[in-house]
């Protein structure tokens, strides 16, 4: 059984994704307490009645509502019988439920890339009415992908990084330029200044191009977009939707960007993806970081803090004076339901901010009332003015998908003499044969650069004997996730069988290692570390789905470094049992310079 429902702020039922066992156990229990009459059937792929959800969950729902407003102590799980679990999740004011029967630390993890992706498919109008069918297809489709395949089978979304295939380097540089001509006709013929362009063939990156302009993507990006061209692959060759990409996350602008996406299916196995920025970034990132303040808000006003409502209201007024500014430099011709919108945003936000500086006057409880009633009505002149503002940048990009297809077919040409050569090498990318030699006793290893979000693995044989058991590399991966949020960079256990060895370290830009001062066991141990996003106090989760963990590792470990200038990487070794500590540790020293010469640093 496995599902996810996600309730409004009034409890209402806004999206739901259950399996078929599932629907199945919430009819019967319907049926047991009278919300469905005897005999009712579910038919495969419907969606349950939401007010039958409403009176099943509400009462938990509520119960989960006010631990996290009014005593910021919210649920972070439930534990029932025979293994059935819940797992809570809060973002932008909805309640997000996931059920199943998995470990709860797992069910956790598919929660916050659940809320994620939601995030993905619909920017900061969660849900919102104007988005419409095609986001809520959207967002089920790359769920049911994520879950039903890719975290269960896959160890670079066990891992959340994307695997990078090794070409050689005149190869490497012809798809380059490729890449590159391909941006500069978006930018010659459409006018195109922030583009990217990424082609992977049979899941893996082959390479990704950037114009000046464009954002940088970050590490969730290049995941997500690998999940959305996976979970619309059985679709027609060509394919175009809108979503709301991250950017790295020490960028001004970053959190969401909005961009077109256009997916051409190439020969032999090559995926091509032409991004467009649509938006005025200034303006959605002002708007986006609005509807985050206000929720805070809310939670202090519920919970009563009153030392904490005024700077957060002081948050509040400074990005809602970002947002009218960006609305003035980026929007000078604004169409009149624009205008409209913007001239009842501005008149509420006046309202407010004249409640809010009486109230720091007197702190009465009557004007705090006031407050929050005029609330509601100003969130849904922020989600409307969120709408208006795309809308009005939407139709520079809608002529340009026509042009999309064109270059798509350009790239295709122009790769097609390499194409077979590119479909093999894809699919024996990296072999642990050719390592055993120089690393006797070697049997798996994964590379990670967290900062890039790629790396580099031998690639588990489908229909061969596996010299590691699945099992046991998902088993070593969680186990290093646990100690990792305990602060140890550096873990090496064995069982009968094998000898398990992690290392995480940092370097600068030259490739120089860079040493944290900080203890991170003692300084983790006292104030735990990350905010995982689920509106609950555990320790964030390694990853870079649910949070960029290791950006934020990286800037707690060097606060004084531009994030930019700080590299993450990760190596997990597995050697066969009799293989020493010593011999573990010198290994992955020689492992981590070999695959550097092999690799070169430029694409890694």
């Amino acid at each position: 059984m496995n599902g996810l429902i996600v309730f409004n702020s009034a409890n209402d039922v806004v999206y739901q994704n259950l399996n078929g066992p599932l629907t199945e156990k919430i009819c019967n229990i319907a049926i047991t307490q009278g919300l469905l009459p005897a005999g009712s059937v579910t038919t495969p792929g419907a969606a349950l009645d939401s007010n039958v959800l409403l009176q099943i969950f509400s009462p938990i729902i509520s119960s989960q509502r006010i631990m996290h407003c009014q005593f910021d102590n919210a649920y972070a799980s439930f534990q029932c019988e025979n293994g059935f679990n819940l797992v809570f999740g809060e973002l932008l004011g909805f309640s997000f439920l996931k059920i199943g029967q998995i470990e709860i630390e797992q069910q956790m993890r598919q929660l916050g890339v659940a809320m994620t992706l939601t995030r993905y498919c619909y920017g900061a109008n969660l849900f919102g009415a104007q988005a419409g069918v095609m986001q809520h297809e959207l967002l089920t489709q790359c769920l049911n992908c994520y879950e039903s395949q890719l975290c269960q089978e896959e160890q670079s979304y066990l891992l959340e990084a994307i695997p990078k295939l090794l070409i050689n380097p005149e190869l490497k540089r012809t798809v380059h330029i490729t890449l590159d001509a391909t941006l500069e006709q978006l930018r010659q013929t459409g006018g195109q200044q922030r583009t990217h362009a990424l082609l992977l063939i049979s899941h893996k990156l082959v390479a990704l191009n950037s114009t000046r302009q464009a954002l940088p993507l970050a590490p969730a990006d290049l995941l997500f977009l690998a999940i959305l061209a996976r979970a619309l692959h059985s679709q027609k060759s060509q394919r175009a939707v809108a979503v709301f990409l991250q950017g790295v996350s020490h960028d001004v602008n970053s959190g969401c960007v909005p961009t077109i996406v256009h997916i051409s299916r190439l020969h032999g196995h090559q995926v091509l993806l032409q991004l467009i920025e649509y938006g005025h970034m200034p303006l959605t990132s002002s708007i986006y970081d609005t509807f985050f303040v206000l929720q805070k808000i809310v939670a202090v006003q519920q919970q009563g803090d009153a030392d904490a409502l005024k700077p957060a209201y002081e948050s509040l007024e400074s990005f809602v004076s970002q947002t009218l500014t960006a609305l003035k430099r980026h929007l000078k011709q604004k169409h009149e339901e624009m205008d409209n919108c913007v001239k009842k945003f501005s008149a509420r936000w006046e309202n407010l901010r004249k409640m809010y500086v009486e109230f720091f006057k007197s702190y009465e409880r009557e004007m705090l009332v006031r407050i929050e009633s005029n609330l509601p009505a100003f969130v849904e002149e922020l989600k409307q003015l969120f709408t208006l503002s795309l809308a009005s940048c939407d139709s520079a990009s809608n002529h340009q998908l026509d042009q999309l297809a064109d270059s798509a077919a350009v790239v295709e040409a122009k790769l097609l003499e390499f194409a077979e050569f590119l479909a093999v090498k894809a699919a024996r990318n990296i072999s642990i044969d050719a390592y055993l030699e120089d690393f006797p006793g070697l049997v798996h290893f994964m590379y990670v650069n967290r900062s890039s979000g790629q790396m580099l693995a031998p690639d588990l044989r489908q229909n061969n004997p596996q010299l590691v058991p699945k099992s046991k590399l998902w088993n070593m991966i969680e186990f290093t996730r646990g100690y990792l949020k305990k602060g140890q960079t550096t873990v090496m256990w064995k069982d009968r069988t094998f000898h398990y060895s992690y290392f995480l370290w940092f370097e600068d830009l030259s490739g120089g290692i860079l040493k944290c001062t900080l203890d991170l066991q003692q300084h983790f141990l006292s104030t735990g570390f990350g905010a995982n996003g689920n509106g609950q106090k555990q320790p964030a989760e390694p990853g870079a789905l649910p949070m960029d963990y290791y950006s934020e590792l990286a800037e707690l470990c060097f606060p004084k470094l531009s994030p930019g200038k700080v590299r993450v990487y990760e190596l997990f070794c597995i050697h066969l049992g009799l293989v020493t500590a010593t011999c573990a540790v010198e290994h992955a020293r020689r492992l981590v310079a070999t695959i550097s010469d092999v690799v070169g640093e430029e694409t890694f």
